[in-house]
């Protein structure tokens, strides 16, 4: 009788302490298997699409819904002063963020940013820059477009824009990845490209000198942004040279305004402004900023402001504009 309870006895604890480690297997498959699932690589042309389409919306929204314009009144230097917000800059801004947190979205799939500790830094904050900017120029233009047949060609357009764009930053995450070099040519067209439609479009409104200047220094600083963004791995110095960069754009704007240039003329110059500071801070930023670089920078600044001089009164691009409203 003993010896049977003591073999029962022992059974029972077998039986026990193998329970208890099929318990610990199935939690550790579990957990294993969670793990196994969060570390799967997110497909980011899902992301591409989930970030496209609602600021496509959003622009087409903007074309039907007016919001109104808002003014700020003070007092400077003992003179009355008034900041007018219209709706469509107002719209603008808005979709931008929407844009950026779209651009945040796409790249932080990116394997080499899956890190939370590289986003806290600021990291991914460039990658916002190209999206926002091309948002503002389009919801700027989209209202002036002349009949709601051109409007929907010019969402079907932007909408493979930001699907351009969208591919492109994420394939720049990494340089030494695969299409890096082509993705940064194709980043580089779209930012000139929309530098270009920038200067002609605000110069052609006449508007006013605080709201041209300012959204000209806001996009511009946008553009050089992205075209420096692979230059130096420091976003604070990208971000301070994209300002500067928006600064003296704005300031020039300012400037403009009271100077009756033909309208493609004006923009041009504002473009080749644009231009030469940009690739000044590439080369500083690069360690390339040498004096036979400072030259070549010179003579085709000269060279250009020759051309323009000669041929830039002669040409106009389109009818002037009304009023940004």
């Amino acid at each position: 009788m003993k010896d049977d309870f003591v073999e029962n006895r022992s059974q029972d604890n077998w039986l026990s302490v193998q329970g208890w480690r099929d318990t610990v297997a199935r939690q550790a498959r579990t957990l294993t298997g969670a793990r196994t699932r969060r570390t799967e690589p997110v497909d980011y042309r899902d992301r591409i699409s989930v970030a496209t389409w609602p600021v496509i919306l959003g622009l087409a929204l903007s074309l039907f819904v007016r919001l109104p314009t808002l003014e700020f009144s003070f007092v400077a230097f003992g003179s009355p002063a008034t900041i007018p917000l219209t709706g469509t800059v107002a719209v603008a801004f808005a979709l931008a963020v929407l844009a950026a947190s779209g651009a945040e979205s796409v790249v932080s799939a990116h394997p080499s940013l899956a890190t939370v500790s590289l986003r806290k830094r600021g990291r991914t904050l460039p990658y916002w820059a190209l999206p926002m900017g091309l948002t503002i120029i389009i919801t700027m233009l989209l209202t002036r477009l002349p009949t709601p047949l051109i409007q929907v060609l010019a969402l079907l357009l932007s909408s493979g824009l930001f699907i351009l764009a969208f591919f492109s930053l994420y394939m720049t995450v990494e340089p030494g990845q695969q299409g890096f070099r082509r993705s940064r040519l194709v980043l580089n067209l779209l930012t000139y490209a929309a530098a270009v439609v920038l200067f002609l479009f605000v110069y052609q409104t006449r508007a006013r000198s605080l709201v041209s200047a300012t959204l000209v220094a806001v996009t511009a600083m946008l553009l050089a942004v992205e075209l420096l963004r692979s230059s130096t791995q420091s976003t604070a110095t990208v971000l301070n040279y994209g300002a500067a960069v928006g600064l003296i754009l704005g300031q020039v704007t300012w400037a403009l305004n009271y100077w009756p240039l033909p309208n493609l003329t004006a923009g041009l110059l504002l473009l080749l402004i644009f231009y030469i500071l940009v690739s000044f801070a590439q080369s500083g930023l690069q360690g390339r900023l040498t004096a036979r670089v400072v030259w070549e920078f010179v003579v085709v600044a000269v060279a250009a402001l020759i051309l323009l001089g000669i041929f830039g009164p002669g040409f106009t691009v389109i009818g002037k504009l009304p009023p940004v409203q």
